[in-house]
């Protein structure tokens, strides 16, 4: 799945809502892109994703590679939580997350912010 960060940087973040099924891998390729389309360019850039639920949080980060980019150039990055990190999110409760590009000068930007949604876990949860 491909989520577009489409349309100006300068409007604000994207809003995106998923669900993770608890107890199993949650898989996201984010591609960002400009309001004309094209991918965004994150040759030196660094992303990172963060989402907190009450006292948990989790973060991932191309910088250490709990993100992964493998071509800058086109603007993908993506993302993958582990069983043990999608139990974290109660079944039918809001994680509550935001995805954030790093420019090399150090600039931060938001680009894209949601919910991720806790659903069912029957196994071993």
């Amino acid at each position: 799945m491909t989520t577009s960060m489409v349309g100006s940087f300068a409007a604000g973040p994207a809003y995106y809502r998923d669900a993770a099924v608890r107890g199993n891998s949650f898989v996201r390729e984010y591609q960002l892109k400009y309001s004309d389309d094209s991918p965004v360019d994150l040759t030196g850039h660094t992303v990172r994703w963060r989402g907190v639920y009450g006292d948990y949080s989790i973060s991932k980060t191309t910088a250490d590679g709990s993100m992964s980019m493998t071509t800058p150039t086109n603007g993908t990055v993506n993302l993958t939580l582990t069983p043990d990190e999608t139990r974290l999110i109660p079944n039918e409760e809001n994680m509550k997350y935001e995805l954030e590009m790093v420019v090399p000068s150090g600039t931060q930007q938001t680009v894209l912010c949601g919910d991720l949604v806790g659903k069912w876990g029957f196994n071993s949860d």
